[in-house]
């Protein structure tokens, strides 16, 4: 019973933990309501493949919590920046109990950081990230679509807490 009721609490807490994607967010700084009305989107350490999706899923995303994106004297300057942390091997045991890699298999979290300064001061008024575990075997490629709608779906769930007030 104790290892039933322990199963449960366990899977609660991880559905909790990320969305359907398999993206999970966090918050680290938080929350500026002030007067900021626009925002400029850069990207730094971000693949060339992956920066216009990254750029534009969030810029959908802060737009539909009624900022606006611009190319020039921006209120907020936002800058998203790739981390990547490599992971170990999957390890299989065979029948003599010798590990053995499978061949060709790359594990790496993949983070994206949001970090929002005043454009005038400088200061950061709000970060936060997105991140999620791949595991890639070699001949798979990026399925853009479904990476659009889980990355847009992603910055909305972690935006929701910014907001800006309304006059």
């Amino acid at each position: 019973m104790k290892i039933l009721f322990l199963c449960l609490v366990l899977s609660f807490l991880t559905a909790c933990a990320g969305n359907h994607s398999g993206i999970s967010s966090n918050v680290d700084v938080c929350c500026s309501n002030s007067e900021y009305r626009t925002f400029l989107v850069n990207a730094k350490d971000i693949p060339a493949f992956l920066s216009p999706l990254m750029m534009n899923s969030f810029s959908v995303a802060f737009a539909n919590y009624g900022f606006q994106p611009v190319s020039e004297k921006a209120d907020l300057d936002v800058e998203l920046k790739y981390v990547q942390q490599k992971l170990g091997t999957t390890l299989d045991r065979d029948g003599f109990d010798e590990r053995i890699a499978p061949g060709g298999e790359v594990r790496f979290v993949a983070k994206i950081i949001v970090d929002m300064r005043d454009a005038e001061t400088h200061e950061t008024v709000w970060s936060g990230s997105i991140q999620r575990t791949h595991d890639v075997s070699s001949g798979e490629y990026m399925h853009t679509g479904r990476a659009s709608i889980a990355l847009l779906d992603s910055f909305n769930e972690l935006l929701k807490g910014y907001h800006r007030e309304t006059r």
